[in-house]
């Protein structure tokens, strides 16, 4: 025998084969292996709120989406209302938490249509409050001449837009006869007016109810204002509104298990969703236009401040 030959190790028949199998296995799974996960979807939402108050509120309804629609969806909290919109828009996130006034912003920016609208205590509205000190001589909205008036955000509906209107309904002109603050949350503005910062403030229904708890006092409250909106990204796909149209509004109907779950979020929230229809937010439309003037939707946000800007 050649002793070359004779030096070869022996393989066992089928070794050879075997290990051409196993091979290609793995070289079939590698591909799998690496595949990354899909990206998850993610819920934008305004910074309506302080932001631990903004995700005890919310992050319920995020976890809820995730074990309901059979896709991963994250909590995103902007601090600005226009790069809320901005990021639906460009599709950074499907859906969007937005005040309606901001919605009207991301239908006319680009055909984000809305999904839902929350159905806050059962009802299809919410209101704005202009409120006081409990121990403040002010008792109606004309007493507010020559005061400092406490805003939440310029995009916000129900503590700058709405409060606007009620102002320039009592023949007051906010930057004029009334001084304009801005402290981008309801909370901040009705604690500017307990600290002195201001004399008046205004805020949506829930949170003024509970300063009137710490000594705020209402003079006046708006007329009823379409409820908050969900609004789909223009890049969501029909597969995924219908998804959603499914887990908000449908599935809670029939199953009392998700309804009792919706009904342990925020008081905000509790009452699950309802249908909405564009044509729902037309008369904010009408009442934008009378306060900031044409071509409101598309115009910069620093230029519906009032003439004064103390904050």
């Amino acid at each position: 025998m050649n002793p070359e030959l004779s030096a070869l190790p022996l393989r066992a028949p089928g070794v050879r084969t075997a290990s051409a199998a196993m091979l290609l296995l793995l070289a079939a799974s590698a591909p799998l292996a690496a595949q990354p996960r899909p990206a998850p979807f993610k819920l934008g939402v305004v910074s309506f709120y302080n932001p631990r108050l903004m995700y005890l509120k919310y992050q319920p309804l995020v976890d809820y989406l995730s074990a309901s629609s059979g896709t991963t969806w994250e909590l995103a909290i902007n601090g600005s209302f226009e790069r809320t919109v901005e990021a639906l828009c460009a599709g950074d996130v499907a859906l969007a938490y937005l005040g309606p006034f901001t919605y009207l912003r991301a239908q006319q920016r680009c055909g984000a249509t809305v999904l839902a609208r929350l159905a806050t205590g059962g009802r299809a509205h919410y209101s704005s409050l202009i409120m006081v000190r409990r121990d403040s001589p002010i008792r109606s909205l004309a007493d507010l001449a020559g005061k400092r008036f406490a805003f939440g955000a310029p995009l916000s509906t129900s503590s700058h837009l709405v409060p606007r209107g009620m102002l320039l309904e009592a023949g007051l002109r906010p930057g004029q006869d009334v001084s304009c603050q801005y402290f981008q949350h309801h909370e901040r503005a009705a604690r500017a007016v307990l600290l002195g910062q201001a004399e008046a403030c205004g805020v949506r229904d829930l949170v003024g109810r509970k300063f009137e708890e710490r000594g705020l006092r209402v003079i006046a409250q708006s007329a009823p204002i379409p409820n908050f909106p969900l609004v789909l990204s223009p890049h969501a796909s029909n597969e995924l509104r219908q998804t959603l149209l499914e887990v908000l509004l449908e599935r809670p109907r029939r199953d009392a298990a998700v309804a009792a779950r919706m009904a342990a979020w925020d008081e905000e929230l509790a009452r699950g969703f309802a249908p909405a229809a564009p044509s729902d937010y037309l008369s904010l439309l009408r009442l934008a236009e009378r306060v900031f003037g044409a071509g409101v939707l598309s115009r910069p946000e620093e230029e519906l401040l009032c003439a004064t800007w103390a904050r």
